[in-house]
């Protein structure tokens, strides 16, 4: 692990991990609570756009050293998109950190419990990742 792109990182692999697992699993009652009120290709379309909350992570995951992106991408996760999202990266980072800001993303459909908390870690993370990437730091 580069100590440089770490530091001030303040999360472990194993809290690391379990906040990907978590934004997989509230995604997971996002699609739920939206399958209530719009149709499984409407979903569908929900569901690849909520994915981009995760392609932050796996380069975390993946370029903090960590290990493979494998290990913490799910059904849910398409690696394909996941690298194509690399190359416009520090743009999308720089609009999920203020539409995150203003608003949790997923209570959009529902209240999920708890989400709140998950944002604020979220906000963290892709607040350090854009930092590395603006300094020259990380280049992915």
């Amino acid at each position: 692990m580069d100590n440089s792109i770490t530091e001030g990182f303040p999360y472990s692999k194993q809290d690391f991990g379990n906040l990907c697992a978590t934004v997989d699993l509230l995604i997971l009652n996002v699609c739920k609570i939206a399958g209530q009120q719009y149709t499984d290709s409407q979903v569908a379309q929900i569901l690849k756009g909520y994915q981009s909350l995760k392609y932050p992570l796996l380069a975390i995951w993946e370029y903090y050293g960590f290990g493979e992106i494998s290990e913490i991408s799910s059904g849910l996760t398409s690696t394909a998109l996941y690298q194509a999202s690399k190359i416009v990266m520090t743009d999308t980072l720089r609009d999920l950190i203020s539409g995150i800001s203003s608003q949790n993303p997923f209570d959009f459909y529902g209240k999920i419990n708890n989400s709140d908390k998950v944002v604020e870690k979220l906000l963290i993370v892709y607040k350090h990742l854009l930092a590395n990437l603006q300094s020259g730091r990380l280049i992915l």
